[in-house]
């Protein structure tokens, strides 16, 4: 059983379900910032086929309006969209990667406030270049994840910008291009890896991508040098660290990087192409949810740093959902390493699908368990 939400929109009722799929989800496809995008699009009477959306969450906005394309870093909001549309009868919207800029000039911007501040300026960036004067931008969030700073952003980027009235715990901002040259931003940090004796980056939705994440940092001090693999799997990647130094340490052969955002796939890429450009052969690229579609050989090992926030709240669902993943893409006797916070008990969700599973190492914050298949 998943919850679904009927969702009534001045465009029509839709049946609205999150992703992944969960019983009991304790959030519903859609909110209060897609109820006001919503209500002023309609009121300005804008055709869905001059929106462009951004940072649409299940499809709660692109279902209801048709837009011209969605821009996004998700894989799972591409999942998401895709369920929903089919489950109401709607058309498939064109989808537009983060790492792309989109090349049809929409009348109207339709955008959910991200909760990078780094993606949300290297959006604004690129649409200012993109954007004819007179367009307008409609943004909107929660008021308890909006930056005090928002409208000061949106006019530093894009031009002249109004705050709206909140309604229901959420709030419009509306920004129209002027005249302004185009302020540059792309978002991409840079940071010296001691473990790799390399500087490695991170494009702007990648998480630490200005330094080395404190729990990676106790996976890679504990990681035992036998643990030696034909094949690794970084599952969640981010930019890469845990496959580039298991590379370096001699501890796999071939990695495989796996991750749902396209922005961490591609620093990834660009960290493994600058600092071992010898082993391209040997490094290959998996983007979506987690191992679902995965369809090459077991591995031998798979490390993973889980996330453990749904959007902007702490959960374990998201790591448990990636973890329940593993065994199936493990070779027997394949092993599993996995680093998380102390709060977060991983051991008897993976007892389901491991013959082997114990804690192996633990600190004042972190956890690392170890799981083996039988």
């Amino acid at each position: 059983m998943t919850t679904t939400a009927h969702y009534q929109t001045p465009y029509g009722a839709f049946q609205l379900n999150c992703y992944p799929p969960r019983p009991d989800h304790p959030l519903i496809a859609w909110c209060s910032a897609d109820s006001l995008l919503l209500a002023e699009t309609h009121r300005r009477q804008a055709s869905g086929s001059k929106i462009l959306v951004i940072n649409d969450t299940y499809g709660a906005l692109c279902v209801a309006l048709q837009p011209q394309a969605l821009w996004t870093d998700s894989t799972l909001t591409a999942l998401a969209l895709r369920k929903n549309e089919r489950a109401n009868r709607r058309p498939q919207t064109r989808i537009v990667w983060s790492t792309e800029e989109p090349y049809d000039t929409p009348e109207l911007v339709v955008l959910r406030i991200p909760k990078q501040r780094s993606l949300f300026e290297y959006q604004l960036s690129a649409l200012a270049r993109l954007l004819p004067q007179r367009t307008t931008i409609l943004a909107a969030g929660m008021d308890k994840h909006l930056s005090r700073h928002t409208a000061a952003i949106l006019e530093h980027y894009i031009g002249p910008t109004q705050r709206h009235r909140g309604q229901r715990k959420a709030r419009l901002f509306s920004a129209v291009r002027d005249e302004r040259c185009a302020r540059e931003y792309n978002g991409t940090a840079t940071y010296h890896c001691e473990k790799l004796n390399a500087d490695v980056c991170g494009l702007a939705n990648v998480y630490s991508r200005d330094k080395l994440d404190i729990g990676t940092r106790f996976l890679l001090e504990e990681l035992p040098e036998s643990a030696n693999a034909e094949t690794l799997i970084d599952l969640a990647c981010g930019n890469g660290i845990l496959g580039l130094v298991a590379l370096k340490r001699g501890i796999a052969k071939n990695i495989v990087f796996c991750d749902e955002s396209v922005m961490a796939l591609r620093s990834a890429r660009l960290n493994a192409g600058q600092i071992f450009p010898q082993e391209a052969e040997n490094i290959s690229f998996h983007l979506g949810d987690g191992l679902l579609e995965y369809r090459k050989k077991p591995a031998q090992l798979i490390l993973c740093n889980p996330p453990f926030h749904l959007q902007h709240t702490i959960d374990d669902f998201a790591g448990r959902h990636l973890l329940s993943q593993c065994s199936k893409h493990l070779q027997p006797g394949g092993q599993l390493y996995v680093v998380a916070n102390r709060h977060l008990d991983y051991v008897r969700s993976l007892r389901h699908d491991f013959g082997r599973v114990e804690k192996f190492a633990c600190n004042a914050k972190f956890n690392i368990v170890f799981a083996q298949k039988a």
